[in-house]
């Protein structure tokens, strides 16, 4: 599409991304662009989810709109993108399921990929955002949308993530979490949820103790 000039056209968001340089230390591919194609590879080879693709397609949107004096660096763009990602997905009427992925991936990518060092809080902070204790699925998707821009960048491709792994054992550990029992225990209304709440943190905690 681009080739033929018809990506500038249908997807102008995406053509944009070609040209834009990213920092050699993480991203040896440099163009914003060419990362975009690489990690919409390793999506299509992680997933059949077109949900996970698209969100994967335009999780980066924002770093066209970096300013120039800034570049190669894009402080945050992730803040940008989800603008961006909003226009586009009205536009071309999105359904909620692919817009919701890609804005939770246009947000929160960069936490994933820190997870190893991100504060219990923070992190409990980024799985109730991303809907995950409503639907343990939205997880799923977002971290393999992760995953793919991780291991889209060249030399990256075959590198381990184990920020999933962690980031689900994470999750697993605060669903242990019984809340009949804390009902039981007297808990109710804004201390119920504080209680929950460092219990969890708690409980990310020892998870981590696991990967340091």
């Amino acid at each position: 599409m681009r080739d033929c000039d018809a990506l500038q056209v249908v997807l102008p968001e995406i053509d944009a991304l070609f040209g834009i340089p990213q920092p050699e230390k993480h991203h040896p591919e440099i163009d914003t662009g060419l990362h975009t194609l690489m990690a919409l590879q390793q999506a299509c080879r992680l997933s059949d989810s077109k949900p996970v693709r698209f969100a994967t397609l335009v999780h980066d949107l924002g770093k066209a709109s970096t300013p120039k004096n800034e570049l190669p660096r894009h402080i945050a763009h992730e803040h940008r993108s989800i603008k961006i990602i909003k226009a586009l997905c009205q536009r071309i009427a999105a359904p909620n399921e692919y817009r919701d992925l890609a804005l939770s991936v246009a947000r929160y990518h960069t936490h994933c990929h820190r997870a190893l060092v991100l504060k219990a809080t923070t992190l409990l902070e980024m799985l109730t955002a991303i809907g995950a204790f409503r639907d343990s699925q939205k997880l799923t998707a977002f971290l393999l949308c992760c995953q793919a821009d991780a291991q889209g960048r060249t030399g990256f491709e075959n590198t381990p993530y184990p920020q999933a792994e962690y980031i689900s054992k994470a999750f697993e550990a605060c669903k242990s979490v019984n809340t009949q029992e804390l009902l039981d225990q007297g808990y109710s209304g804004e201390k119920l949820g504080m209680q929950i709440r460092r219990l969890r943190v708690g409980l990310i905690n020892n998870i981590r103790q696991q990967y340091r």
